[in-house]
């Protein structure tokens, strides 16, 4: 079967891009965009040899989001599981990967949280003063270690990019459907050798009942502030320095264990804190090609809950990272090195009743790492990269990337790659939670994936766009319910075969004088094999897809911006009350309609009306957690 449907796929692939001049991997405006998510030295986005999605200032400022979902939700090979209101916990999966498999920073501090997991809860990260999103699909963890196995999401803020020299301010505030309300200010200074920016935004809502019974609402609250400061101290020496916060606070409902098996109302909070950091020293000496970038990262994540007013226990996970890069290039050929190192910290901790759940654990990391990139001839860029991680827990890894991009034409481009990525396992999985219901397994090994992936870029007058094709295997996948007879309880343990991701990414875009469509579509064929037995793997829709269309509507002064984005069916496992056995169930596919519509008042003043879900459309991404309902929000900007 994977036969067909990679002989398939590479025709189908070729042969539309052969035939239709409309398939490229950006738009028009981003053919220069240079990237530095994918590969630690500069190239063009034309000749990166993968699959990226972009999203600039103007496109997230056209869309009016607030939350990131409502900008990601629709991209290639993108599936999002929330469960139910804002705030509630929102996965992404890339590629048929797991939560845990992609790894996301925030101006260049990895954000994923490993008191959770490692996986990243995007219902904590608001769209306010974000000005790009880049999305790079596949094995990234040559670039990055540990976890970057579906790709990386590399989110910028107003703060943590350059800005024009002089002073700027903005304001924005807004009131909505649900009492939800938000507001936020940026301010930026920048002179000839430094500058800095600052900003903080908040937002709450009463949000909305996710259980399909009662009428309590689950409501939440988000402030973010941060700070990036850069001082440039001479020609040859360039110091930054950035810090962000969060602090947010989330209801929940709690689950019917007794009769239904799903969520019902309950008083149930979490508070939760996020702080990262990054000092870095850029030496770039005078007339030379070498330079070096010396940089240190810091990030913690606690949450804290609560149920009926009692204590329910947490988690602290913390990042420490220091990293030396060093830079040098010769001819058409560019290569940086170095080392890093990474020491991660877990605290769990709660009341003594289902055992005694409080625990610290911590592991580190020493990498090496190389990267080459280059002209092998005037029209094919190679780019080649490796790491060896010595973790003090697990055998030594190595991970690897590699890819070419011939530019065929002035229209065409095709490449290719394959890479190798790796994931340690949780300290949840390994020591376990609470030990009454939850036995750690200390003897897990890290999963690990190879991909291969090969793609078509054309840019054609009007039309720019990209189809790419891959398949990916994931060994040693670990499974976090596993029923072990002789503990009389569950644990984890390493799956007994490869779990397959087979797919198709497609982007088109189309600028004309009525305004931009953009088209995405993604078909993923994602199943696991353990001991002999296949199954598909749970919530990843086989197809999926997105239609946006911005204009001007033909004036200088207003815009529109219209989207539709459509997930396919997909699975879920349903937990009955004992003593029935689990159910795997089908969920419905649905399509969420989103608009937003603006007028432009002065030079200053921007008055904007952004709709979510404008069909009001009932879906669940997780069984029995209700979908976000239709909800409106009345914004106004102010800069100067």
């Amino acid at each position: 079967m994977r036969t067909h449907f990679i002989h398939a796929a590479v025709t189908t692939a070729v042969l539309s891009c052969l035939s239709t001049p409309v398939l490229s991997q950006t738009q028009q405006e981003n053919i220069e965009t240079l990237t530095v998510t994918g590969s630690r030295l500069p190239i063009q986005l034309t000749q990166f040899p993968g699959s990226v999605s972009i999203l600039t200032e103007k496109d997230i400022q056209a869309s009016g989001a607030i939350q990131l979902t409502d900008l990601i939700r629709g991209l290639p090979g993108v599936s999002l599981s929330q469960s139910g209101s804002p705030g509630g916990l929102t996965e992404v999966r890339v590629r048929g990967s797991e939560t845990n498999h992609l790894l996301v920073l925030i101006d260049g501090v990895i954000a994923n949280d490993v008191g959770q997991g490692s996986l990243i809860d995007l219902a904590h990260l608001t769209s306010a003063n974000v000005q790009r999103i880049e999305l790079i699909r596949g094995p990234q963890s040559a670039r990055w270690g540990s976890g970057a196995i579906g790709g990386v999401l590399s989110i910028t803020t107003k703060a943590g990019s350059s800005a024009p020299k002089g002073t700027s301010l903005s304001l924005s505030v807004g009131a909505g459907t649900q009492d939800t309300y938000q507001g936020g200010v940026n301010a930026t200074s920048h002179s000839d050798n430094a500058q800095i920016s600052a900003y903080v935004n908040f937002m709450r809502t009463d949000g909305d009942n996710i259980a399909r019974t009662g009428a309590e609402d689950d409501g939440y609250d988000n402030t973010t502030a941060g700070i990036n400061a850069s001082y440039i101290a001479s020609k040859a020496h360039r110091f930054s320095v950035n810090l962000r916060a969060v602090d947010y606070k989330n209801d929940y409902d709690g689950t019917d264990f007794v009769t239904t098996g799903l969520p019902a109302d309950a008083d149930n909070v979490t508070d939760g804190k996020q702080l990262s950091t990054k000092l870095a020293w850029e030496y770039s000496p005078v007339n030379s090609a070498y330079r070096s970038v010396l940089s240190s990262q810091f990030r913690q994540d606690k949450n804290d809950n609560r149920t009926s007013g009692s204590d329910a226990g947490g988690t602290t996970g913390e990042r420490i990272e220091l990293n030396w890069t060093n830079f040098y290039s010769f001819d058409n050929w560019q290569v940086a090195g170095g080392v890093e190192y990474l020491q991660r910290l877990f605290e769990q901790r709660g009341p003594v009743d289902f055992g005694d759940p409080n625990q610290k654990q911590h592991d580190n990391t020493q990498s090496a790492f190389a990267e080459l990139t280059g002209e092998l001839t005037s029209s094919l860029v190679a780019t080649v990269s490796a790491r060896f991680d010595n973790n003090s827990e697990f055998d030594n890894a190595t991970s690897y990337r590699t890819g070419l991009n011939w530019q065929l034409t002035n229209t065409y481009a095709v490449f290719g790659s394959i890479g190798k990525a790796v994931k340690t396992p949780t300290f949840t999985e390994r020591f376990g939670y609470y030990p009454d219901t939850f036995i750690g397994n200390p003897a897990l090994e890290p999963e690990t994936s190879e991909e291969w992936e090969v793609g078509v870029k054309a840019n054609w007058r009007q039309f720019n766009g990209q189809v790419s094709v891959y398949g990916a295997d994931l060994e040693n996948e670990i499974n976090g319910f596993v029923f072990v007879p002789e503990l009389g309880n569950f644990s984890a343990a390493n799956v007994d075969g490869e779990s397959a991701r087979d797919g198709v990414d497609v982007s088109l875009d189309w600028l004309g004088d009525f305004g931009k469509l953009s088209a995405n579509y993604s078909y993923l064929d994602a199943s696991q094999t353990d001991a002999g037995t296949t199954s598909t793997e749970l919530r990843r829709a086989r197809h999926q897809g997105s239609l946006v269309y911005t204009s001007n509507l033909g004036t200088e002064r207003f815009s529109l911006y219209a989207k539709l984005a459509y997930t396919g069916t997909r699975f879920d496992t349903f937990y009955p009350p004992y003593p029935a056995s689990a159910q795997t169930l089908a969920l419905s596919a649905y399509t969420l309609g989103t608009v937003n519509i603006s007028y432009q008042v002065d030079e200053q003043w921007r008055v904007s009306l952004k709709v979510n879900n404008v069909f009001d459309t009932d879906y669940e991404d997780i069984v029995g957690y209700a979908g976000q309902e239709r909800r409106a929000m009345l914004s106004v900007d102010y800069t100067m």
